[in-house]
C-alpha cells in the first residue's frame, strides 16, 4: 500500500468518526483534520474535484469550530457573571407604573417576562424589595402550571420592560449562554426563598 493511499484511508476513517461523535466540538475538530488529510491526499493523487471540495469545506469547519469555542467561553463566563440583561432590551415593550400599581397578581397566567428599568417593586406577602435590573416573572413563565407565583407591586414610579413567552423561548434557543445564566438566577432565587422561609419558621419552632 502506497503512502498516498494511507492518507486517503486515514481521511476516510476520520469522516467515519464524525458520525460517532455525540458533541459538536469534537466533531468539528475531527472534520477539520479530515479536510486537511483529504486535501493532502487529493494534491498528491491529482484528484482536483476532491481537493476543491475539501478546500471549500475546511474554512466552514474552522469557522464552526471557532463558534463552538466562543460559545464554550460564553457559557463559562455566564457561570461567573450576572445575567446579561442588555440582551433583552431590544425585544422589550416599555410600560410605566405609578406607586402601588400591581405589575401582576399571584395566580394570573404567566405570559411574559419583565425587567425593572427604573424604580423598585415589592413582593407582596414577602416584603422583599427589588430594584433596577431585576428580572421578574421567570418562575411562573417556566412552571408547569404557567401561573404567577407572587404578586408584585410598584414602590413609587416604576418603568419596566416586558417580552412575551414566545420571544423568551426564541432567545433561549439562540443564546444558550443567556439561558444558562437565567436558569442559574432562578435556582438562586429559589434558594433565597427557602432561606427566608426557614428564618420565618425558626421563631415558631423555638416556642
Amino acid at each position: 500500500m502506497e503512502f498516498v493511499e494511507l492518507i486517503g484511508f486515514a481521511a476516510s476513517a476520520l469522516v467515519f468518526l464524525t458520525f460517532c461523535m455525540q458533541t459538536l466540538l469534537p466533531l468539528r475538530l475531527i472534520a477539520t483534520a479530515s479536510n486537511l488529510l483529504f486535501i493532502a491526499y487529493a494534491w498528491i493523487a491529482g484528484l482536483a474535484p476532491i481537493m476543491i471540495l475539501h478546500m471549500l469545506l475546511l474554512p466552514v469547519n474552522i469557522w464552526r469550530l471557532v463558534q463552538q469555542l466562543q460559545m464554550r467561553n460564553r457559557l463559562k463566563q455566564s457561570l461567573a457573571d450576572q445575567t446579561d440583561i442588555s440582551l433583552l432590551v431590544p425585544f422589550m415593550t416599555l410600560d410605566a407604573y405609578q406607586d402601588g400599581a400591581v405589575l401582576f397578581n399571584e395566580g394570573e397566567p404567566a405570559d411574559r417576562l419583565l425587567l425593572i428599568i427604573q424604580g423598585e417593586v415589592i413582593v407582596d406577602g414577602v416584603g422583599g424589595v427589588l430594584g433596577k435590573g431585576t428580572i421578574l416573572g421567570e418562575m411562573g413563565l417556566f412552571s408547569d402550571k404557567g401561573r404567577r407565583t407572587a404578586t408584585i407591586s410598584a414602590v413609587g414610579s416604576v418603568s419596566a420592560g416586558w417580552i412575551n413567552r414566545a420571544t423568551v423561548i426564541k432567545i433561549f434557543r439562540d443564546h444558550p449562554d443567556f439561558a444558562l445564566a437565567l436558569t442559574r438566577m432562578m435556582v438562586t432565587r429559589l434558594a433565597d426563598n427557602q432561606q427566608a422561609l426557614r428564618q420565618q419558621l425558626a421563631p415558631s419552632q423555638n416556642l
